[in-house]
């Protein structure tokens, strides 16, 4: 597990002012690997991405699980989403969120497509900006 890397990233996406995302970590295998390998990578990336929810539940709570299905249906008939919900509703189906004094972080699981790789993504919104639970 990566955890510590994780971990260093989000602090980095909070210490920012403007919203962000980040990409924690792609199983991204040889294309001509075994398909095994690729499974094992996709199970780490998994395995990262409960653990760093565990982790981030004992620092700040539980987190709110978010459906980015209506932000991805608002983005497709035109509406303007802010970021970084503009990015991650295109990537990813839902996201564990925190409130974390005048910001947001999320987590979340990624995949654009049967041909891309998993991805362990990161998200962190606008100092003084709600969560994306509902579209405004």
């Amino acid at each position: 597990m990566h955890l510590a890397h994780h971990l260093a990233a989000l602090g980095r996406l909070r210490a920012e002012p403007a919203a962000r995302t980040a990409v924690l970590r792609t199983a991204d295998p040889h294309p001509d690997g075994d398909p095994a390998e690729l499974l094992e990578a996709e199970q780490e990336i998994r395995a990262d991405h409960e653990a760093l929810i565990v982790l981030l539940s004992r620092r700040w709570g539980e987190p709110e699980t978010v459906d980015l299905g209506p932000h991805l249906l608002a983005a497709a008939e035109g509406a303007a989403l802010p970021e970084p919900e503009r990015t991650v509703c295109w990537r990813a189906a839902e996201l564990a969120v925190w409130t974390v004094g005048d910001r947001w972080v999320g987590v979340g699981l990624a995949r654009c497509g049967e041909d891309i790789p998993l991805q362990l993504l990161a998200a962190a919104g606008e100092r003084g900006r709600s969560a994306p639970s509902v579209l405004g």
